[in-house]
C-alpha cells in the first residue's frame, strides 16, 4: 500500500540517443536526454552526480560508454522586466529563479536543516493544493455536498500534525537514519564478499565548498522521508474519509476510477502545483514532477484501508457507512424495485449491525461495500424465495421448447407483461433483470474504449508536459488518420451485417442473445461456475421445506469449493461485478452474514424460552 515513489520517473528511449554510465556506488544504467532536467545526469540509486553534462550534439556522440563530459551551449536570455509590486509603496518583487543566472541546484545560505525545512514546506503546501483541487472537482463535477470541504480541511490538519512531519528534529533524524541504512548496506555487501565504497551522508557543509553530489543526495533523502510520512495517496484517502463522515454515497471504487481516468486530479496534478504556488527553484531545488508525481494509483481495497488508518491515527470515532444511500444506489444501478427491497434490507441492517460496515485500517479485511451487498442478497433471497427451487432451469427448459405452456419464459424483461401474479413470476422476472443488468455493467475505464481515446489519455494524464518534435507529431497524425479510416470501415461493416441479419429473421439482436442464452443457459452457467471455483448443484426435487437454504464450502481435491444453485449464482455474480470484487469474496461475506443472523436468532429463541419459565 505504500507509495515508494521517491525518485523522479525516468523516460527511456528518448530522441537524443542513450549513453551508459556507471556511478561510484556501482550502479549502471542507460541514460538519454530525457533523463536530465538541469543539464546533468544523476545516479538512479544514490542520486549522485555522474559528472557528465547533456549537450545538444549528434546522436553518435552518445554511443561511447564511460564517463564523458561535454560543454553545454546555453542560449542567450533576454533581461526580464521587473515584476510589479504586490502592494502600493513596496519595491518591485525579484524576478523568478528561472530567469536569473544562478545554477539550478544552488540554494543561497541553506545548510542541511534549512534545505530540509524548505523541501518540507514545499511538499506539504503542494499536497494541500492537490487536495483542494480534488475537493473542488468532487463538489462541482460529482455533486458532492460542500460539507466535505470543511471536514477534509480539519482531517488534513490533524493528519499532518499526527505524522510529526514538522518536528523540530525531523531533518537530523532523517539524515541519521539514512546514514545508518547506508552503513547497514555496506556491512551486508562486505559480508557477501563485495567491495563497495561507503556512501555516507554529510550533515554539515559550507555553502560554496559543498559537493553537488552530497547536496543532491540529501535532497532526495528528504523527499523519500516526506513521501513515507505523508504519502501522495493520502490526499485521496482524506477525500474518501471526508465523504464517509459527511454521509455521501461515494465509494472507494469511485475515487479510484476517477483518479485513474484523470477526472480527479492526482496522476497529473503536479502540473498545476507550480502555477498555483509559484516557482519553487529559489527556495526548493526539487521540481513538482519529482515531488508530486505518483508512481501508481492504489486500488479501492487499499484506499479504504488507508482512510481507516488516517481515522485511527488522528483518533476519529467514525460512524458506519450510509447504508440507505449506498444500497439505494446499488439497487438503482441493477434496475431492481427499490420500494420492495430496500425497507426489508434496512431492517436486516438495523437488526444485525455487522462490524464490517465500519472502516478498518486492516488491508486484509473485506471492504464495507461487500457487506452492504451481502445484506441486499439476503433480503432478495428471503423475499423472492431464491433457495434452489430450479427456477432458472425451468426458464431454460421452456426456452428450448417454445411450444410449451410457459410462453413468457423466453422473453426479455422489456418484452414480458407487467404482471406479478405469483411469487414464481416475480422470481423469474428478477432473474431476467439480473442477467440483463450483468451484461450492462461496465467496469472498464473510459480511456480503453478506442485507440484515439487511449492515446489522448496517455498524452494528457500519463505523460503530461512531454513535448514531441515536429516529425513525431506529424507521424502521430498520420497513424491516427489511418486508424480512424479503418475504424469507420469496421463500424460500417458491423452496421450492414446487423441490418441484414435483422431483415432475415425479423428479430432484434437483444432478443437473439436472450434466446441463445436461454437455450444453452445451464451449460454456460455450469462452465462459468467452475471457472470461478463454484460447484453446480441441481435443483432440489423434494425440498423438505420452503425455508431459507444455507450453503457451505467444502474442500475437494485440496481446493476450497463453493457449492450453489444456478439462481443463487446469478444473484451473486451480478452484485459481485457491480461491487468490483471476486465472486468468492462476495459469497464468503454472505455466509458470514448468515451465520451472524443465525446466531442472533438462536439467542433470541433462548431468551424467549427463559422468559416463559419465569415464575408468575
Amino acid at each position: 500500500m505504500d507509495d515508494d515513489g521517491g525518485a523522479s520517473p525516468s523516460h527511456h528511449g528518448g530522441a537524443g540517443g542513450s549513453i551508459r554510465l556507471q556511478c561510484e556506488c556501482g550502479f549502471k544504467d542507460d541514460y538519454s536526454l530525457d533523463d536530465t532536467e538541469d543539464g546533468r545526469f544523476y545516479c538512479g540509486r544514490c542520486y549522485g552526480d555522474l559528472d557528465t553534462q547533456a549537450t545538444a550534439v549528434d546522436h553518435a556522440d552518445f554511443q561511447t560508454p564511460g564517463n564523458m563530459s561535454f560543454h553545454r551551449v546555453s542560449q542567450p536570455t533576454k533581461t526580464p522586466a521587473p515584476y510589479p509590486a504586490p502592494y502600493p509603496g513596496q519595491p518591485p518583487a525579484a524576478p523568478p529563479f528561472e530567469e536569473s543566472h544562478e545554477p539550478r541546484d544552488f540554494v543561497p545560505g541553506a545548510g542541511p536543516e534549512e534545505l530540509g525545512a524548505r523541501v518540507r514546506r514545499r511538499y506539504v503546501e503542494g499536497l494541500q493544493v492537490i487536495l483542494q483541487q480534488q475537493l473542488q472537482v468532487l463538489v462541482e463535477r460529482y455533486r458532492v455536498g460542500a460539507l466535505v470541504c470543511g471536514v477534509a480541511g480539519t482531517v488534513w490538519l490533524r493528519w499532518v500534525a499526527a505524522s510529526k512531519v514538522f518536528d523540530g528534529m525531523w531533518a537530523r533524524k532523517v539524515l541519521a537514519g539514512a546514514g545508518a541504512e547506508a552503513t547497514q548496506r555496506l556491512m551486508k555487501r562486505s559480508a557477501s564478499g563485495g567491495e563497495q565504497k561507503p556512501q555516507g551522508v554529510k550533515c554539515e557543509w559550507a555553502d560554496e565548498a559543498a559537493p553537488q553530489k552530497d547536496r543532491r543526495r540529501v535532497e532526495f533523502i528528504y523527499m523519500r522521508s516526506l513521501r513515507t510520512m505523508l504519502p501522495l495517496y493520502s490526499t485521496l484517502s482524506v477525500c474518501f474519509l471526508a465523504c464517509h463522515i459527511a454521509r455521501e454515497a461515494v465509494l472507494p471504487t469511485d475515487i479510484y476510477r476517477w483518479a485513474m481516468e484523470g477526472k480527479l486530479p492526482y496522476v497529473a496534478a503536479f502540473m498545476e502545483v507550480d502555477k498555483l504556488l509559484g516557482s519553487p527553484l529559489r527556495h526548493c531545488p526539487l521540481n513538482a514532477r519529482q515531488l508530486f508525481r505518483p508512481v501508481r494509483v492504489i486500488g479501492a481495497w487499499q484506499l479504504e484501508a488507508a482512510a481507516g488508518f488516517v481515522a485511527q491515527r488522528i483518533g476519529l470515532q467514525l460512524p458506519s457507512v450510509n447504508f440507505y444511500a449506498i444500497a439505494q444506489r446499488y439497487l438503482d444501478e441493477l434496475s431492481l424495485p427499490i420500494e420492495r427491497i430496500l425497507p426489508h434490507a434496512c431492517r436486516i441492517y438495523e437488526w444485525a449491525m455487522p462490524p464490517e460496515l465500519w472502516l478498518s485500517s486492516n488491508p486484509a479485511r473485506v471492504p464495507t461495500r461487500v457487506c452492504v451487498m451481502a445484506i441486499l442478497i439476503v433480503a432478495l433471497r428471503v423475499q423472492y424465495n431464491i433457495n434452489g427451487q430450479g427456477v432458472w432451469e425451468e426458464i431454460c427448459e421452456a426456452a428450448r421448447n417454445p411450444g410449451g405452456s410457459d410462453h413468457d419464459a423466453n422473453l426479455s424483461p422489456s418484452m414480458k407483461p407487467d404482471v406479478d401474479t405469483s411469487e414464481e413470476l416475480g422470481t423469474r422476472e428478477l432473474l431476467w433483470t439480473l442477467v440483463d443488468a450483468y451484461d450492462k455493467i461496465d467496469v472498464a475505464h473510459d480511456y480503453s474504449k478506442d485507440l484515439h481515446t487511449y492515446l489522448r489519455y496517455c498524452k494528457d494524464v500519463v505523460f503530461p508536459g512531454i513535448a514531441c518534435s515536429v516529425e513525431e507529431e506529424h507521424l502521430i497524425e498520420i497513424f491516427q488518420d489511418l486508424y480512424k479510416v479503418r475504424e469507420d470501415e469496421n463500424s460500417k461493416a458491423h452496421t450492414t451485417n446487423g441490418a441484414n441479419k435483422r431483415g432475415r429473421d425479423g428479430t432484434s439482436a437483444g432478443a437473439r442473445c436472450v434466446s441463445a442464452l436461454s437455450s444453452s443457459g445451464i451449460q454456460s452457467i455450469k462452465s462459468e461456475m467452475e471457472d470461478h471455483g463454484f460447484c453446480y448443484m441441481p435443483p432440489r426435487k423434494w425440498p423438505k421445506s420452503d425455508g431459507y437454504l444455507h450453503y457451505r464450502r467444502k474442500t475437494m481435491t485440496g481446493h476450497l469449493v463453493c457449492a450453489g444453485h444456478a439462481d443463487y449464482y446469478l444473484l451473486l455474480r451480478s452484485f459481485a461485478k457491480l461491487a468490483e470484487v471476486d465472486i468468492r469474496v462476495m459469497h464468503a461475506s454472505v455466509l458470514k452474514l448468515e451465520r451472524r443472523l443465525g446466531w442472533i436468532e438462536e439467542r433470541i429463541g433462548r431468551s424467549l424460552d427463559a422468559l416463559q419459565n419465569l415464575p408468575s
